[in-house]
Formats: C-alpha cells, structure tokens, sequence
C-alpha cells in the first residue's frame, strides 16, 4: 500500500477544516489557526514564483538567486530524509515536549519508556525513544539556524 501523504489531504481541507486540525495541532485560537495557514499559503505561493522564474530565464537579483538556491537545497534534502516510522512520528507529534521535559529533569531514558507505558498505554523502547528525541531535537536546532 502507498504511503498517503498528509500534506496533500490537508490542501484539499476546505478553509474550515483546516483551521480546525491546527487550532487543535498547535493548540491555538482559530484566529491565530487561520494567520498561519494564510501565512503558509503566501510562502508557498512566492517559493513557487521564485522557481517559476528561474525556469523562465526570467530576470531576478542576487538576493533572490540565493533564496532560490536554499529552497531547492530544502526541497532536495527532504525528498532524500529517510522515511519516518511510525513510533517516530507518535514520539514527534504527541510525546516529544513531555520527553523533554522528563529528560531535562534526570529521568532515564528507561524510565521515560516506563512512564509511557503506564500513562500513554504504549510500549515504545527507550532506544528508540532516545534515538527519536535526539532526532528531532537536532532537526529543531537545524531549522533555528535557518
């Protein structure tokens, strides 16, 4: 079975279930929900212009240049990213902030597995949890330098 990809379902969303998914992703105001798709839409829009023009030879300044040279480096980076399993993406998507926080307080990483075993009700290994969390957390620091 294909693997279905998430982003191109949530385009598809009409403008209300869209703010309803991050209102309830990033735990924000429907507001604040709608700010940040219209801000997507606009960066989406101009990263699209900016390669259009370079297929039509079209005349662009320097600064433009090396943004589009970053975009596609991007662009490229993430098609070659390993795939992410799914314990992964549980840890990324639900379980990463509490991690953090357990780790920044001494707890082991066998302890955190434990601790997600009894309050999550899922048996994750704690090799796994590590490897997840030093994951993400050095994609965060990549993206922060950015």
């Amino acid at each position: 079975m294909k693997p279905k990809n998430y982003f191109s379902v949530f385009a598809k969303m009409p403008l209300e279930a869209k703010i309803f998914t991050l209102q309830r992703a990033l735990n924000c105001h429907p507001d604040e929900a709608k700010e940040i798709i219209e801000k997507l839409e606009n960066e989406l829009k101009y990263q699209e212009t900016l390669l259009s023009l370079v297929q039509r030879k079209a005349h662009i300044t320097e600064q433009e240049t090396t943004l589009i040279d970053k975009i596609k480096r991007i662009r490229l980076s993430d098609r070659r990213r390993s795939r992410e399993g799914k314990q992964e993406k549980l840890i990324r998507l639900r379980y990463f902030h509490e991690i953090e926080r357990l780790h920044k307080e001494g707890i082991g990483w066998r302890k955190i597995a434990e601790y997600i075993r009894i309050y999550h009700h899922k048996k994750i290994s704690h090799v796994t949890i590590r490897n997840a969390y030093l994951k993400i957390k050095k994609q965060m620091e990549q993206q922060q330098e950015q």
